[in-house]
């Protein structure tokens, strides 16, 4: 410090390197300086720790006692120089010259891989629709934080490609996306799956197995369909995005963990909520940057672009060189179904039609029948004059959605992107004749 002060760097000192790694969390320094032999850890366990929270910090090791196969195995983990304590100053002042050079170097290199990840991310993100480009502002937005989103949509608009994107777009983007389907693993299990469990903690448990959380240190842990899990298990997740602990399963001492939680759901937790199958606590921690995508129908032309992109996958795919495109008719076809299967639908459609196209071009011929069959009834137009007056257009909008879904008010709500209790206390305005449609 003496010899360094003076050349103008900004130094802080520590006596204990858990202290130095509790400061690198908090703001990354450009070099670390370290002695080899000291208690708790030494020089090249410090480094590893460090590295994993400050990838573009550079090392500098002094020691009298390191080995040189020490130094060797210290070189390989990417320090600079190992010098002999004490160093000379001279020797000291060229090897930070060194060190921060290295630093400045690996910290633009990242920056560049940072810029042309995010072009490849979003560019792989089909959408121009103003609801999209609305979602895609806010994925930019809270990508580089490490807040906690929840994504809500109907089921099959693409929330999992938008956590794709915010995990590549984050800083986290080099360390793992662990992704959990809670609706798919079974109650009894979850519990373990998620935080772990040790040897013995039940019936079949012969060994120690760290959990999702742990699998998704450093990185992302997308929650898919974080509705469906059970109300006990609620609070041990609330307890990990209030503490960033986990306990494994048999195990008494807690686990710090260091993970951005995605979450998502296509049920209304604010309705889950008030029938007491959600927690309120948890639903606040979870909705701290809400970000609703839009069903495909509310999309535009949108689907054309994602027609096409499936389109030219599925061509690449199934090697069908002889197709050139989607034909006028079949985009007509596409443009007049509202996709209550959103982009999914829309995907395994596209699928389908390059599967089964004998001509040159998909044409409407080549599509589901109910899809050829709604386009020529006009289904999906809904008449909207301008001397109507915003509540009676509501009503035409609320009723046809209805008329659609067969009477399914659940389905209906869905269709029209608001909750079922919204959708009744509409119908009830409407009176007699929006209750008899809504049978």
């Amino acid at each position: 410090a003496a010899v360094l002060e003076p050349e103008g760097h900004e130094l802080r000192t520590f006596t204990r390197p858990d202290a130095a790694l509790d400061a690198a969390r908090e703001e990354p320094p450009a070099v670390t300086i370290t002695d080899f032999a000291m208690p708790g850890m030494n020089g090249l366990e410090l480094v590893e720790a460090l590295r994993a929270v400050s990838p573009d910090t550079t090392f500098l090791v002094v020691s009298g006692q390191a080995t040189v196969e020490d130094a060797v195995e210290l070189m390989k983990h990417g320090v600079v120089d190992v010098m002999v304590k004490p160093p000379r100053a001279r020797s000291l002042r060229r090897s930070l010259a060194l060190a921060l050079s290295q630093h400045e170097l690996a910290a633009e290199n990242r920056r560049l891989r940072d810029a042309l990840r995010a072009h490849r991310r979003l560019s792989g993100v089909i959408g121009t629709s103003p609801a999209f480009e609305k979602v895609l502002r806010l994925v930019e937005k809270v990508a580089p934080t490490d807040s906690t989103v929840l994504l809500t949509g109907e089921t099959g608009t693409g929330k999992e490609v938008i956590a794709d994107a915010i995990h590549e777009l984050s800083p986290r983007a080099e360390r793992p996306l662990v992704k959990v389907h809670c609706a798919a693993i079974p109650a009894t299990l979850l519990e373990a799956q998620l935080f772990g469990h040790v040897r013995g903690a039940f019936t079949g448990a012969v060994r120690d197995r760290h959990g999702f959380f742990e699998e998704a240190s450093g990185g992302t842990l997308f929650l898919d369909e974080v509705g469906e899990i059970p109300l006990e298990l609620q609070t041990k997740l609330l307890r990990v995005l209030q503490t960033g602990e986990i306990q494994r399963l048999g195990e008494a001492q807690p686990r710090r963990v260091d993970v951005r939680v995605i979450a998502a759901t296509h049920r209304d937790l604010e309705d889950e909520v008030r029938e007491g199958r959600f927690r309120e606590d948890l639903f606040y921690r979870l909705h701290v940057i809400p970000i609703e995508i839009p069903p495909l129908r509310r999309r535009g032309d949108d689907v054309v672009l994602l027609a096409r992109h499936f389109f030219a996958r599925e061509r690449e795919r199934q090697r069908r060189d002889d197709l050139r495109g989607l034909a006028p008719d079949a985009l007509d076809v596409l443009r007049a179904w509202d996709w209550p299967g959103n982009v999914r639908e829309l995907e395994n459609v596209i699928e389908r039609a390059v599967t089964l196209a004998e001509g040159g071009e998909i044409t409407a011929a080549d599509l589901p029948e109910r899809l050829r069959a709604a386009a020529a009834s006009g289904h999906g137009a809904v008449e909207i004059t301008p001397d109507m007056t915003l509540r009676e257009a509501e009503r035409v909008l609320i009723l046809a959605a209805l008329e659609r879904a067969g009477g399914n008010r659940k389905e209906a709500a869905a269709r029209l992107g608001i909750s079922q209790a919204t959708l009744y206390r509409k119908l009830a305005q409407y009176g007699a004749a929006g209750e008899r449609s809504a049978e």
